[in-house]
């Protein structure tokens, strides 16, 4: 079996979470997502809640925002968002160079780029990603598809923004990834099935 780092980026409702929860208990490997906030908020000391309200920011920035940022540049002054965003990068490495994990979100397929991770995307059809946000967003219950439909676009959205502002690539872009899944195709356990096989089979 592969040893290697896993990092899994995902769209809102594909199940990408959950995905990453099974595969690293099949994996016996620790497993890292909001628990990220906790880790980089010791580190930097830094409230939690700051960052968890914080650390996707950059959707906020307006396109001359970023083509000022060229990567931190010596004559960049990084805001909030972006020391965040450092910090995090700072945990991720950390954790990366500890040994296997599975880390979802926060650009770690990027961050880790270098590193040899194995990068997965979790992709979904909509109404899946409605039918699996009924279930478990219990307090948007009385949402039309309508509603629930523009939640999604809205959270999947900040993230593509957030990730294409640090990166400088594509959120979602099967080329920036190893693997790609469409969770509602072959559902949670499928996916988790998929990818073990393949980390057995990478050489």
């Amino acid at each position: 079996m592969n040893n290697r780092v896993i990092t899994i980026g995902r769209e809102f409702g594909s199940g990408g979470r959950e995905i990453g929860i099974k595969l690293a208990e099949k994996l016996g490997i620790p497993f890292y997502d909001k628990e990220l906030i906790t880790l980089a908020a010791e580190a930097g000391g830094i409230d939690p809640k700051l960052i968890e309200r914080n650390e996707e920011g950059a959707h906020r920035i307006s396109d001359k925002g970023r083509g000022r940022m060229s990567f931190f540049s010596f004559s960049y002054t990084p805001d909030f968002s972006d020391a965040i965003y450092l910090q995090q990068c700072k945990v991720i490495k950390d954790l990366a160079a500890k040994g296997p994990c599975v880390i979802v979100g926060r650009c770690a397929d990027f961050v880790l780029r270098n590193e040899g991770s194995i990068n997965v995307f979790i992709a979904a059809s909509m109404p899946y990603k409605i039918k699996r946000k009924r279930k478990v967003a219990i307090e948007k219950a009385d949402f039309t598809d309508e509603q629930m439909e523009r939640y999604i676009n809205d959270v999947n959205t900040a993230r593509s923004n957030y990730y294409n502002h640090y990166t400088n690539q594509k959120w979602g872009n099967s080329g920036t990834y190893h693997l790609c899944v469409h969770s509602d195709l072959v559902d949670i356990d499928g996916a988790v099935e998929t990818i073990l096989t393949y980390l057995e089979n990478v050489k």
